[in-house]
């Protein structure tokens, strides 16, 4: 991962996690900056308002940053998959990618179940959102049967983790690529990109498969191709590129800044608008010289790299450690946004800590085990047979 454009990516994954840890930190805390709902006065709450109706809405557009995790999915595993040309890196890839997701997945749910069991926190002035988060009856059991299995092979979601709804989507998101990957070097079929987007748009257009499994599909195809042909574009290019993407990730459907857009796409406007962004964004980075360099620094690097620990533990802290913190500010600052911005920004750097330790501790030992798994299924069986044959 040293090379720069894998760096880049890296640092994109790590921006956009960032962006969803916001998000949820802004539902617990502002919840205005995403919608009045006719619950708030927007008189009342002057600064939200204006973000709102703004397009800064990205700084905080956790929908837009799911969606650059999946065009980012489909990039890099398209480069790795094809990197030297051979059938067993992508039979290998293909074994270890369930339990590369799982394991860490699985001690998120474990974590929460823990958390659930120990720590009743609550406060009247935050929002139902985090409230209604972990109201239900948790167990042992229900975690590690919702971590291991539900949230990757049935209903796709978790009580104990909402994130992980995107699980299923990255895992099925996985597979295409793989096979997409086999038929570029094995089958031939030049036309199965193609008949691929068409197939996922159909039953997408049908309402065969869900809004969110369609899209994310989608997007995996959308970095897949960007792979295969993506071209570099100059700066100018690249800019106008990631400004857009970055307006579109801002979108709210109430917004003034979107009117436009909403008399065009109607209540199809948030969901469209999020889903484009992501291909917008990465294009826009990955392939302009400069772009590049410049999301390949150190941070960016950093939080790429515990990306994945901080998706999975966020949720877990906001509700525990940030309603904690919270209440304690609270006590000594009799002023809501003061004490918000305050815990929120502790929270920030809690969660970070937290997912470093985790990165190594749980994150990574699941890369080794799940590598050493690969070595050894491919190294014996059929599988190895079908690699030798290949």
């Amino acid at each position: 991962m040293g090379q720069p454009k894998y760096l880049a990516v890296e640092s994109i994954r790590g921006f956009a996690c960032f962006m969803v840890l916001v998000s949820h930190l802004s539902l617990t805390f502002f919840p205005y900056l995403h919608a009045f709902d006719g619950k708030g006065d927007p008189s009342a709450n002057p600064i939200q308002s204006f973000v709102h109706e703004s397009p800064l809405g990205f700084f905080y557009s956790g929908t837009s940053a799911v969606f650059i995790f999946f065009v980012l999915s489909g990039y890099i595993l398209t480069k790795i998959a094809l990197k030297h040309g051979g059938s067993e890196r992508i039979i290998s890839m293909s074994i270890k990618r369930y339990p590369r997701l799982m394991l860490p997945a699985l001690g998120s749910c474990l974590l929460a179940y823990v958390c659930f069991r120990i720590f009743d926190l609550s406060d009247h002035r935050l929002t139902d959102w985090i409230h209604d988060y972990g109201n239900f009856s948790p167990s042992l059991i229900g975690a590690v049967y919702n971590g291991m299995f539900d949230v990757f092979f049935l209903s796709g979601q978790s009580e104990y983790n909402p994130v992980l709804w995107t699980m299923k989507i990255e895992l099925i998101g996985s597979f295409v690529i793989f096979f997409l990957c086999f038929n570029k070097i094995r089958l031939g079929f030049s036309y199965l990109p193609v008949v691929s987007l068409f197939a996922v748009a159909f039953l997408l257009f049908l309402g065969s498969i869900d809004l969110g499994l369609g899209l994310g599909l989608l997007s995996f195809l959308g970095g897949f191709l960007f792979c295969l042909y993506g071209g570099m574009v100059g700066n100018k290019l690249s800019i106008a590129l990631l400004v857009f993407g970055l307006y579109l990730a801002g979108v709210h459907n109430e917004s003034w800044s979107y009117t436009l857009v909403v008399s065009l796409l109607g209540d199809m406007t948030y969901n469209f608008c999020n889903f484009l962004s992501g291909f917008f964004i990465v294009y826009a980075i990955i392939f302009n010289e400069k772009l590049n360099t410049l999301f390949s620094g150190r941070l960016g690097v950093f939080m790429g790299k515990v990306s994945f620990s901080v998706y999975l533990l966020h949720m877990p802290i906001i509700s525990t450690f940030g309603v904690f913190t919270f209440v304690i500010f609270s006590r000594y600052i009799n002023e809501y946004t003061i004490a918000a911005i305050l815990t929120s920004v502790v929270s920030i750097l809690f969660t970070y800590m937290v997912a470093l330790v985790y990165y190594k501790l749980v994150d990574s030992q699941g890369m080794k085990v799940s590598d050493s798994l690969a070595n050894l299924v491919v190294s014996r069986g059929f599988w190895g047979k079908l690699v030798k044959a290949s």
